[in-house]
């Protein structure tokens, strides 16, 4: 039987709570600063938090088999986060971040086709349940409850196919986390993967458009501080987290958490609607996700 001790516990909690508040920040990052300019100074900023962490731990070692690992860490890590803060710029947060639990679903069932891993009859039922919460997360306002009106309804959101490429690339990136850090020490490992994203953004943006795409848009100093710091805490107890816990365990206090800090933000600071079929179809996901993440 599968125990969780108190360290694991708090570390999955604080975790799950300080991504779901970069949430909000990357939310209210103003338009005018576009979506790779805002993920460079979130990045410069978070780096003295991983920074600090790799200090306190003392623990930098990192070997020669980190390389490839650790490249295409990166690459999912980059496109995931671009695509991320596109996604919630276009549609309420109450609607993309449901989509996220779809991360563990994805990679159970890629695993299935790569390495004979099948899902589990627990994970089975827990897709189902899953799916079927999505299902009500987007039904329309006026439209009935047709699979058609709701594939309308979910197809027509703008932030909906970045999501998607969130959810493909993102669905690698625990078991890569993983890979890493049998050659690295975490904050090794997390302040690697943020100058790697910080400097592939920040020649991209140079090569594009000189110094003058470096250019802090006005307003977005304080949101990408906001972004920096939590999602500095998150990585850095999410990366501590695997190394007391399942990945699993992590995971699915991340999309349980992230799921009700959703409905939370949205509604409380960007007056997104909370209709009955949403709300209730959060409460179908959160009853499925362990099935998921556990069975």
């Amino acid at each position: 039987m599968l125990t969780l001790g108190l360290p694991a516990l708090l570390i999955c909690i604080l975790c799950a709570a300080a991504y779901s508040t970069s949430d909000y920040f990357r939310k209210v990052v103003p338009d005018t600063s576009p979506p790779a300019q805002a993920l460079f100074y979130a990045v410069a900023l978070e780096a003295p938090v991983l920074l600090v962490w790799l200090l306190v731990s003392g623990d930098t070692h990192i070997s020669a088999g980190y390389l490839l690992p650790g490249l295409i860490d990166a690459a999912l890590g980059l496109g995931a986060n671009l695509l991320f803060i596109v996604a919630i710029r276009r549609s309420p947060l109450s609607l993309m971040i449901p989509l996220l639990t779809l991360v563990p679903i994805l990679t159970a069932l890629i695993s299935g086709g790569l390495i004979g891993e099948w899902p589990s009859a627990h994970q089975a039922a827990g897709i189902v349940v899953v799916t079927a919460g999505l299902f009500l997360v987007f039904i329309p306002a006026h439209g009935g409850f047709h699979p058609l009106a709701v594939w309308r309804n979910l197809s027509r959101e703008p932030g909906a196919m970045p999501m998607a490429g969130v959810v493909l690339f993102w669905s690698a990136s625990p078991p890569m986390d993983k890979i890493c850090l049998t050659y690295s020490s975490v904050g090794m490992h997390g302040l690697t993967q943020l100058l790697l994203l910080w400097l592939t953004v920040g020649i991209w943006l140079l090569r594009t458009g000189g110094r003058q795409a470096l250019k802090l848009s006005p307003g977005a100093g304080r949101p990408l501080f906001g972004v920096a710091v939590m999602a500095g805490l998150g990585y850095g107890l999410q990366l501590a987290g695997y190394q007391l816990t399942l990945v699993a365990i992590v995971e699915l206090f991340k999309r349980t958490i992230g799921l009700v800090g959703a409905l939370f933000w949205g509604r409380a600071f960007f007056r997104e609607t909370l209709t009955a079929p949403k709300i209730a179809g959060i409460a179908v996901i959160a009853m499925g996700m362990p099935l998921v993440l556990l069975g």
